[in-house]
């Protein structure tokens, strides 16, 4: 059997022993509403290269995986879903992940084995912790966040403060509109991801855009639409093109701002 579809089961509660079927390639089970546990073999199907868990609203686990030919992996709108699943070996064939609508609060370290992922979306989260492990994932090029209540980094350490001095990350482009983004928030992220291009804060809270921007040498496009709070300019990425910064209503003058320019 290689395909195995369970989408909109109302009665189905879990899904069973999956271990003798190692030639299944499709495994879905969205929208079932009253699904709340998943067998650990669901986790270590060699051959599996889609599975979706899209809508499972009661599944508050999932088991960890080490899913060789994974592709797809769907767990949006699993809104009780507390922990992404911990990444057992390394898996190269997952390209994009969206978490749309869960309860995630941060990523396990583990995530980082998911070696080729290329862009990660984060919509419709509560708070979220960004992990430091996304520093040492050289594929990842893009996140796209709508974190409603704020993104947080992880508590100040010696092995934190090592990697994020020492590492930053690939990301060219950085969308993180309506993310709640507080002063003490943009600053980290310039130094996490100083290598973007193209970086999208519109409708954030921040009232200063600091000095450090100046070391994103490579910023082509900046956005701060709608950033109501904003109130001074500090500094401009030396190869910038594009400001949007349409409704900015606190910036009241922009003088040292065009000083920097010209």
């Amino acid at each position: 059997m290689k395909i195995l579809n369970f989408d909109d089961a109302d009665f189905l509660t879990e899904i069973p022993d999956a271990s003798s079927l190692l030639n299944l390639e499709f495994l879905s089970f969205e929208r079932c509403k009253n699904l709340t546990t998943i067998h650990e073999s669901v986790g270590l199907l060699e051959k599996l290269k889609v599975l979706s868990a899209q809508g499972c609203r009661k599944l508050r686990r999932f088991p960890p995986v080490k899913l060789i030919s994974l592709e797809e992996l769907n767990l949006s709108f699993c809104t009780n879903l507390e922990s992404f699943p911990e990444i057992l070996g390394t898996m190269k064939n997952m390209k994009n992940l969206v978490l749309e609508e869960t309860s995630l609060k941060e990523l396990p370290t583990s995530f980082q084995n998911l070696t080729h992922v290329e862009t990660l979306q984060l919509r419709c989260c509560g708070v979220f912790k960004l992990p430091s492990c996304i520093l040492k994932m050289p594929k990842l090029v893009e996140i796209i966040g709508w974190v409603s209540e704020g993104w947080q980094f992880p508590k100040s350490d010696e092995a934190e403060d090592k990697v994020s001095s020492m590492v930053s990350s690939n990301v060219e482009s950085l969308r993180l509109a309506f993310c709640n983004l507080s002063d003490e928030f943009v600053p980290i992220t310039l130094t996490w991801f100083v290598n973007v291009k193209e970086l999208y804060l519109a409708h954030n809270n921040f009232t200063i855009l600091p000095e450090c921007i100046k070391d994103c040498h490579l910023l082509r496009e900046l956005c701060v639409d709608e950033c109501h709070y904003l109130q001074e300019v500090r500094g401009i990425a030396p190869n910038l093109k594009i400001l949007y910064a349409r409704g900015c209503k606190s910036w009241t003058s922009t003088e040292m701002f065009m000083n920097q320019v010209f």
